[in-house]
């Protein structure tokens, strides 16, 4: 994994994504998350499963899978 490559691709989904919502589908990248250790990056988006496949489809860039994610308030500190 080479941290260009990664900004390479999240430049092509950040396109995309933009294309996409301008046609009327709304999707946007919001987050890119390394995990060297593992040699997995996670892409964060905010849109549909279709909106995110379609997305990274179109920008060439490989996934294994789409998850649906769930984001919590973290509770103000005591």
């Amino acid at each position: 994994m080479h941290e260009e490559s990664i900004e390479r691709a999240a430049k092509r989904i950040r396109e995309t994504t933009a294309e996409l919502t301008r046609a009327g589908t709304a999707v946007k990248l919001t987050s890119t998350i390394v995990l060297p250790g593992d040699d997995v990056v996670l892409y964060l988006f905010h849109g549909s499963g279709e909106a995110v496949r379609a997305a990274c489809l179109r920008a060439d860039v490989a996934f294994e899978r789409v998850v649906e994610a769930v984001e919590l308030e973290q509770a103000a500190a005591s």
